[in-house]
């Protein structure tokens, strides 16, 4: 048995579907099994079930929290599963559990964001927050020459993808005198919270050059506020996680780019080290994925590549 938990208030669905699909393909090797949904959490022996995470995505809903994601792992335990696929919803939050999890000889792999235990899991699978942020900032500031006023939308403050992101973020605009942070917020990886704010801020009356979300779903958010305003173009926009909606979203001229974190790969990467554990075989303690950047020139080719 495995067991997979998602925060779902830090992943978008489009994201969630397309790391779906990886799960799906290294999934495939294990016999049919028996399925159960209870409370949020997706239980199985086999993998056929996965066709199922649609279903699962909408049961979860989006009111996880760090204590729901801790009762979840300690229920995975109760029941006896072997291995748990956690993406967590703090890096602090379940970390806890975490080791009860390990203590009780279950296999645990961590997606996507870290916890402040490494050691407490097997193995992390993700990008580098930091790096993601730290190269996104600096195709901001090719952008607008290094100079400016610049505004952020923050994920979830506290969480690994903004508080890494974050530090990207700042790592690149120490060394541009010229550019100044004229707002920041959170919009909790949420489109209309993140078009409210960037409403807020265009009826500030200050001058911004540049929008930088640390999601595609803020940045969609935030064009669409900029759009009502008409100054496409005159502001820039940009995400991160490279999904269908930010890449179309850039092929329609309303972000300038978003940085993918190869999101594909570590759903790929996550379940092909849970099987290798279940199987019993040493697996690296963290897998890194590479960041690409996609722009009007490329962007084409990695929305055909998600639609496959």
């Amino acid at each position: 048995f495995f067991v997979m938990l998602f925060s779902m208030s830090n992943i978008d669905e489009a994201k969630f579907e397309e790391m779906v699909k990886s799960f799906q393909a290294t999934f495939s090797i294990f016999d049919g099994g028996g399925s159960s949904f209870t409370d949020g959490v997706l239980i199985s022996s086999g993998v056929s079930q996965l066709e199922e995470l649609n279903d699962y995505y909408e049961s979860m809903g989006e009111n996880q929290d760090a204590q729901n994601q801790a009762d979840q792992i300690e229920q995975a335990i109760t029941l006896g599963v072997e291995g748990i696929i956690i993406e967590p919803v703090s890096v602090d939050g379940v970390v806890p559990s975490v080791k009860a999890a390990k203590e009780a000889g279950v296999n645990v792999v961590i997606v996507n964001q870290r916890i402040s235990d490494p050691e407490a899991a097997d193995c992390y699978v993700g990008a580098d927050a930091a790096t993601t942020g730290s190269k996104l900032m600096e195709e901001v500031m090719k952008d607008i020459d290094g100079k400016g006023n610049v505004a952020l939308l923050l994920g979830p403050m506290g969480s690994d993808g903004q508080v890494g992101r974050s530090e990207g973020f700042d790592q690149v605009l120490a060394d541009y005198p010229d550019v100044t942070v004229a707002f920041q917020d959170t919009a909790e990886w949420q489109t209309e919270p993140a078009l409210t704010i960037v409403e807020n801020w265009l009826n500030a009356g200050k001058e911004i050059s540049a929008v930088v979300a640390q999601n595609d779903s803020m940045a969609v958010g935030g064009a669409k506020a900029i759009a009502d305003a008409q100054k496409t173009g005159e502001i820039k926009v940009y995400g991160i996680d490279a999904t269908s909606e930010g890449l179309q979203a850039v092929l329609d001229g309303k972000l300038q780019g978003t940085m993918a974190q190869g999101t594909a790969d570590q759903g790929k990467f996550a379940a092909d080290a849970c099987a290798d554990l279940l199987d019993g075989k040493e697996v690296d303690s963290e897998t890194i994925v590479d960041n690409v950047y996609y722009t009007a020139d490329n962007a084409q080719e990695a929305l055909d590549a998600i639609a496959k």
